[in-house]
């Protein structure tokens, strides 16, 4: 099923920047960019540098192009969401200002496996694995569970009867005090608080841990840019605001129709 994601991080790549290219040579020994994962939905970035650049991700397919913020050091995963076909990864690094030149470029053609691939693996806003504390909650809340539905409905009530919505970091986000917010699912975790990209990110992670594909979901509501979550049940997508579910302490939900919400107020969704 094809999507196309437009801001992979969710305040981050409004990059209606130009990009000044220039090409020059990688920084770094090897490649960086590992596309031997395609055939499970997902490709790595590991640049390694003794500076701490400001380096973006280019993912190109056709004439669309997504880019992502990248953080150089450890390697970061980031999710092929629109399907099968041929795309273009491009590295960047930062020159000055708005003025990016290109490290590294890689074409790959991707087949995968499953369609649903993409969204179960772990990336770098979407983060859990086998052994982290989001992990093991996740399997705390669903043990003796099996379908997948009584799961997410599990996982829906614990965060919406144990977090809240954190305004200061929601003020600083929205003012550009703090830029290039990613969140830290594990922190977030921790803390029981976080904006609604924490709350997405956390969802999706907690279900993807347990084999439920899962998506965060952008667009605009209110007027204001917003996060939320698609949660593949039975074969269809369904809609959950967690941000809306805390604030209405919608903590018993017994099915995933009990979550869902009325996409009409949600204008110009990706996911």
């Amino acid at each position: 099923m094809k999507r196309t994601v437009r801001f992979p991080a969710i305040f981050v790549c409004f990059l209606l920047m130009a990009v000044f290219v220039f090409p020059v040579r990688a920084f770094a020994a090897g490649s960086a960019i590992d596309t031997s994962t395609s055939s499970d939905g997902y490709f790595t970035v590991a640049y390694l540098s003794e500076e701490k650049a400001k380096m973006k991700v280019g993912v190109t397919q056709g004439t669309d192009t997504v880019y992502y913020d990248y953080v150089p050091g450890d390697a970061s995963a980031y999710t092929f969401t629109d399907g099968d076909g041929a795309y273009t990864i491009t590295l960047y690094r930062n020159v000055s200002g708005i003025k990016y030149k290109k490290v590294e470029c890689v074409d790959v053609n991707v087949a995968m496996t499953d369609p649903m691939a993409p969204y179960l693996v772990s990336t770098e806003e979407i983060t859990f694995s086998g052994d982290d504390a989001v992990s093991r909650k996740a399997a705390e809340l669903c043990a003796g569970l099996t379908a997948d539905e009584d799961k997410a409905v599990a996982i829906h009530n614990y965060i919406a009867a144990s977090f809240t919505y954190d305004s200061v970091l929601g003020d600083q986000v929205k003012t550009g005090e703090v830029k290039n917010y990613t969140p830290d699912t594990n922190a977030v975790l921790a803390a029981r608080k976080g904006i609604c990209y924490d709350f997405s990110a956390l969802y999706a992670a907690m279900c993807r841990s347990q084999g439920i594909p899962c998506a965060i979901a952008r667009g605009y509501l209110n007027g204001g840019y917003h996060a939320w979550n698609m949660v593949y049940i039975d074969g269809a997508w369904n809609a959950v605001d967690m941000t809306r579910e805390i604030a209405n302490a919608n903590t018993d939900a017994a099915t995933i129709g009990d979550c869902v919400i009325a996409l009409e107020q949600y204008i110009d969704m990706r996911y």
